[in-house]
């Protein structure tokens, strides 16, 4: 493998943390074996002004649309995003594209395959989505977070989602300590993913009053001032406080899955009710049915259900037991550096 060469590489992933982070993770880990070139490109909406800021790699925006918005403008503004894409690809003469889905992956993803070059994609939701199974008649691997997801593409191979290297850390002594954390207080992390839910928001504002046992750390909107919440309205550290966690409170998206399972922190999963092909309804309940987790719908998700199953999953047995399982799944696997490694072995030969 020529580790000498610079590589240059596009990365198509925009608006939600679920297709950004994975696609970070992986170029993180490719210029740890090659000198790489990086550009992603998004379309300027979502998690993207958050993620992007302070961003080692080159960014580009190209303003593709998805299908919430009427025919004629989905025509107009994704012909004009193509054109944008073959421009692009063209100027940038990468080695590979890489997606992790969505609207802007299979357009440049497309445009790359048009122009030769090498396509790679990664499906992270046990529900492919639509994108990412159009474009798999022009990829060359498709990398796949569930077993069952793999009869839905041409040349899948299992790879759970890339994450970054962080959440596959121990438990942090210091971390007690540097908050301020009572001995025997149990510590639960609730966040909405990178596009926010008020519903979790608004129930960690009310069960905090009623928990004084346990310190919450609280990423959302709602700013929550109480003695027992440390808020955030962003967090770039999530790994840290995630590993150091007794429970997790969240959405069902596919990194918020992943990172759960690579740090082993059993969780209370809300699922998104209007995620596309309802993707976080089935990623929540693969996690339930391995016992990692337990599943609650939105409509029922009310302060007295969540006191309840936060003191059963912090009894000792049943919160090794959830630990374990998650475990189990993990396995270990750094998906990041597979992926990055067999990328560079097949375009650079």
């Amino acid at each position: 493998m020529l580790t000498h060469q610079k590589v240059k590489g596009i990365f198509a992933a925009g608006v939600t943390g679920g297709h950004i982070y994975p696609a970070i993770a992986v170029a993180e880990e490719m210029r740890k074996i090659v000198p790489l070139e990086a550009t992603f490109i998004g379309t300027g909406r979502g998690a993207e002004s958050r993620i992007f800021r302070n961003f080692p790699y080159k960014y580009k925006i190209i303003r593709a649309r998805g299908s919430d918005v009427g025919k004629f403008s989905y025509i107009y503004h994704n012909g004009l995003a193509f054109f944008q894409a073959i421009l692009t690809v063209q100027k940038i003469r990468p080695h590979f594209v890489f997606t992790t889905g969505g609207y802007i992956g299979g357009i440049v993803g497309y445009a790359a395959h048009l122009l030769r070059v090498p396509v790679f994609l990664h499906e992270a939701n046990v529900n492919a989505g639509v994108s990412n199974k159009k474009l798999s008649r022009y990829t060359l691997i498709e990398f796949c977070s569930f077993k069952p997801t793999m009869k839905e593409f041409p040349h899948a191979v299992l790879s759970v989602t890339p994450i970054r290297s962080d959440f596959y850390k121990p438990m942090d002594d210091s971390f007690k300590a540097e908050f301020s954390i009572v001995d025997g207080s149990k510590i639960v992390l609730a966040f909405g993913g990178s596009e926010g839910a008020d519903k979790i928001d608004e129930i960690v504002d009310e069960v905090a009053d009623e928990m004084k046992g346990y310190m919450f750390f609280h990423v959302g909107k709602l700013k929550i001032e109480k003695p027992n919440v440390i808020h955030f309205d962003y967090l770039d550290d999530m790994a840290r406080i995630m590993k150091n966690a007794d429970v997790v409170i969240s959405r069902a998206g596919a990194s918020t899955i992943a990172e759960i399972i690579a740090s082993s922190r059993p969780a209370i999963l809300v699922p998104w009710k209007d995620s596309l092909n309802s993707h976080q309804e089935s990623n929540a309940r693969y996690l339930e049915k391995a016992g990692g987790a337990f599943v609650i719908d939105e409509s029922n998700f009310s302060r007295e259900t969540v006191k309840k199953l936060l003191e059963k999953i912090v009894e000792p047995e049943i919160n090794s037991k959830m630990s374990r399982a998650l475990e189990d799944l993990s396995s270990g696997s750094h998906s990041a550096e597979v992926i990055a490694r067999t990328i560079i072995k097949i375009t650079l030969g």
